[in-house]
């Protein structure tokens, strides 16, 4: 049965805002009419997403129980995607006690449905305690009065997921991949984009409440055919390497320092890939029968198509932390911001006259060298910068091309120097109350291959040291803008 006629206006709540899936989700139910509330430990760091503004957040804990009443007040609907991993080894119990706290606060409000995102394994088979703890908590929140529809979900493939971004780094790092034995054991891989639809069909179809839906694309593969098959996508030569055994702290450790994923979480994950993730059960199929997961190659060609600045979810949500060099959706950045008591105009006029005859405010030489070597490799070099009028997208800017402007906000350039992967420069700014600014600049590298990653790092001392010099340089330019005005 299909409810969506006539409960689009009514108020959904998403635990997990700040997480993968849900900062996803909340935009598609904001396109369907619903009304959304957020439940978050820390509200404020969603406020870098787009649809903040349009929807209602509340601070609250779902293991302590605090602010659960408050959240669930006048909810028809209700999504559960919080885990906690992240809190280390202890995570188990937990992920029950919030699960039992939820399930019990959501009955007392008379929440209709709760819909659950958990993990792809079988529990009669000897899994790892990731996946344990995720069929667990699914258990935990049927124990409640309210109907619950659980997904199990196994890889998702796109920007920002973490079994995703193992995939990416990993094989863009490794001409030769090498791994333990549970490389051979098979997964069914299934796009974000499709997770994100079977969460959206949960509270429209009434035969959904109760059930559990196993989920996962055409295609079964073995983790190792998943890697290949990325790699030959991004037009990689790699070949796998099967280890006896590897230390599982030796791989997490390996996944922290490598991918965007910490080694605290690498490792029940890693844990969890030690037996197969595969659909049992079609109930799914016959429940939601106008979904059609794509294929594993078309979802990751969707992933690779979102390997731009401008579709890179935001990670830059904390303002304690003014510099951060981290991983992230395919790229390697390096973002600084400082909040300045100026008008947005004066930093927009500081960044916006960057590059040609007036240079780039630190090490200038240094810049001129790049172009050089660059027109020596056969590339463009320096071309300088139209210097009469306004700045147009598409235009010439020294070594890189003018992609993105937004009056009073935004420029970013992309570069079009010789090098194994692509490269960005942005410069943004973003109000703040009492009439203060925001004002970040941000460099992304998406490399290709191992050379990429090879040229970031070898490199790395030297633009960081542009990078901060420039940065320094250039908030003196908007401060003395604002001083002139």
């Amino acid at each position: 049965m299909d409810l969506s006629g006539g409960v689009r206006d009514r108020l959904i709540l998403v635990t997990g805002a700040s997480g993968y899936i849900g900062g996803r989700l909340i935009p598609h139910l904001l396109e369907r009419g619903y009304r959304v509330r957020c439940l978050a430990r820390e509200p404020e760091r969603l406020r870098s997403r787009s649809w903040f503004p349009q929807v209602e957040s509340v601070g609250g804990d779902v293991v302590s129980g605090e602010g659960l009443d408050r959240a669930l007040q006048g909810v028809w609907a209700a999504y559960y995607l919080v885990h906690s991993m992240a809190f280390g080894r202890r995570y188990h119990p937990r992920d029950l006690a919030a699960a039992h706290n939820f399930a019990a606060a959501a009955a007392q409000a008379g929440v209709e449905q709760i819909v659950y995102l958990g993990g792809l394994a079988d529990p009669q088979e000897r899994i790892g305690e990731h996946m344990r703890s995720r069929i667990l908590t699914g258990e935990a929140l049927r124990q409640g009065r309210v109907p619950v529809t659980e997904f199990r979900a196994g890889v998702i493939v796109g920007p920002g997921s973490i079994s995703f971004e193992m995939i990416r780094y990993l094989t863009e790092q490794f001409p030769v991949i090498v791994g333990p034995r549970w490389l051979r054991n098979h997964v069914q891989p299934i796009a974000t984009r499709d997770v994100l639809n079977y969460l959206l069909a949960a509270p429209e179809t009434l035969a959904s409440r109760g059930g559990i839906f196993e989920i996962g694309g055409p295609e079964v593969m073995t983790f190792a055919e998943a890697m290949l098959t990325y790699a030959r996508l991004r037009g990689l030569a790699r070949r796998v390497f099967i280890l006896p055994a590897l230390p599982l702290g030796l791989m997490a450790f390996s996944v922290g320092q490598l991918t965007p994923v910490p080694a605290s979480i690498a490792a029940p994950l890693i844990d969890g890939m030690r037996t197969s993730s595969v659909v049992r059960d079609v109930a799914a199929r016959r429940a939601f029968p106008a979904i059609e997961p794509r294929g594993y190659e078309q979802s990751v060609l969707d992933a690779l198509s979102r390997l731009s600045p401008a579709k890179v979810e935001p990670v830059f949500d904390n303002p304690a932390k003014r510099i951060k060099i981290i991983k992230h959706e395919g790229f390697l950045i390096d973002h600084r911001s400082l909040g300045l008591e100026i008008q947005p105009e004066a930093a927009y006029q500081a960044f916006t006259q960057l590059g040609g005859k007036r240079g780039w405010l630190y090490m200038d030489w240094l810049w001129l060298l790049r172009g050089r070597l660059d027109r020596w490799l056969g590339g463009t070099g320096m071309r300088g910068r139209r210097e009469e009028g306004g700045l147009r997208v598409g235009e010439v800017i020294d070594f890189y091309r003018l992609e993105a402007l937004e009056p009073g906000r935004l420029m970013r350039l992309r570069a079009e120097l010789k090098a194994p992967g692509e490269g960005w420069m942005e410069w943004s700014i973003a109000s703040q109350p009492d009439d203060c600014i925001d004002l970040s600049q941000t460099a992304y590298f998406a490399p290709r291959g191992l050379p990429g990653y090879l040229y970031w790092y070898g490199l790395y001392p030297i633009h960081r040291l542009v990078f901060a010099g420039l940065f320094k340089k250039l908030v003196q330019r908007a401060v003395e803008n604002q001083e002139n005005t």
